[in-house]
């Protein structure tokens, strides 16, 4: 069709048509596979063990027709026990945990405040919702509190525990504070502190003590988790209002037992994974140092995701053909995806990355 073509032409002219890749055999600085568990031969195993051939291979419906479960009922409880919450909803991703959520809490004449570097899924779900929406200059708590007094009705302020473009973590207890100044309901998306921060990989909110002073909690699993599905992590009554207002809740098909099985195994190996998160912070820490004394153009970041701006679409495509070449998954972010001349390599740390890789990524991307 003519007119697709030239959409696609157009897209390709300023160096922004995607196409989908098998990344086989590339040392692996791109994925959410933070802790390694989706390669993890014990991981495999166990789910193998596990798995139960008598229970239904499918879901059947949505939960409120036939697919719901005793077996998905106690993951819930499983999940709210481990996040020290009183109750959590699954949806079948992250991205619809948040469409289906925030799409739903707020209504006519409320006021939902966001941080402006939020992930799509955020944006996406407050566009098909009613109330009215602010964003604050990211990480600006000046500018959230002079938001928060202008907001009306029932307000919230969505922040996240950890951003995924620049690697940085807001002042939690901050936004908590103006919160309760402002009467506002405080939400955070822990898809990249899941299963990293706390004791037991329980987020950032649980390390830093906050689980009262948070409204709703945001869980990912394709990350730290390493597997899939997405979990809305706050109280009771929020369940109940989640499971008769939420439209991307209530007419999508339940999770099957497989998918059961695997989260709650996926809970198992974070639980235990001390070794793992361990060596994270290590690789972060060598990683740190070893680029120390380089250029600027290095993102300043103190966690797993790290990043050097190579401003153009173009030049920081050539770069991540360059690290593929020599074997090397470090991915381009490219604008409009962040801002024109914030253009970078995204660098993705994991447990499982060695000092000698490390080593020949910083080289090639230095040069």
């Amino acid at each position: 069709m003519k007119f697709l073509k030239q959409k696609l032409d157009t897209l390709k002219k300023n160096g922004l048509l995607r196409n989908l890749s098998v990344h086989a055999h590339t040392i692996d600085f791109s994925s959410n596979d933070y802790l390694g568990f989706s390669r993890s031969v014990a991981f495999g195993k166990a789910f193998s063990k596990e798995l139960n051939a008598e229970k239904i291979a499918g879901s059947t419906g949505s939960r409120l027709l036939t697919g719901n479960t005793l077996e998905i009922e106690a993951l819930e409880e499983k999940i709210a026990r481990f996040h020290q919450a009183e109750s959590a909803l699954i949806f079948p991703s992250g991205y619809q945990a948040n469409v289906g959520f925030l799409s739903s809490i707020a209504g006519r004449g409320d006021t939902v405040i966001r941080d402006e570097f939020c992930h799509a899924s955020i944006i996406d779900g407050l566009r098909l919702g009613f109330a009215n929406t602010l964003k604050f200059t990211h990480n600006n708590y000046t500018d959230l509190d002079a938001k928060l007094s202008k907001a009306s009705g029932e307000k919230f302020v969505i922040v996240e525990g950890l951003y995924s473009m620049d690697g940085d973590i807001p002042d939690l207890q901050m936004v908590a504070n103006l919160c309760k100044k402002h009467e506002a309901h405080l939400i955070v998306d822990e898809a990249h502190t899941g299963g990293l921060y706390g004791n037991r990989g329980e987020g950032m909110v649980v390390e830093q003590g906050l689980e009262s002073q948070v409204f709703a909690r945001i869980m990912t699993y394709g990350k730290a988790f390493a597997y899939q599905g997405g979990a809305i992590i706050g109280s009771e009554e929020l369940r109940q209002y989640l499971i008769n207002k939420s439209r991307a809740f209530i007419y999508s098909t339940g999770i099957n037992y497989s998918q059961i099985l695997g989260l709650s195994l996926a809970y198992d190996f974070v639980e235990k994974a001390e070794e793992e998160r361990y060596q994270l912070k290590e690789n972060i820490r060598y990683f740190r140092q070893a680029i120390q004394g380089k250029p600027s153009a290095w993102i300043d970041s103190h966690s797993q995701i790290q990043g050097v701006r190579i401003p153009g679409n173009s030049a920081v495509m050539e770069k991540s053909v360059e690290l593929k070449n020599a074997g090397i998954l470090a991915l381009p972010i490219r604008n409009p995806t962040v801002a024109e001349g914030e253009e970078r390599i995204r660098i993705c740390l994991h447990a499982y990355n060695t000092k000698s890789e490390m080593d020949g990524l910083i080289k090639i991307v230095g040069r």
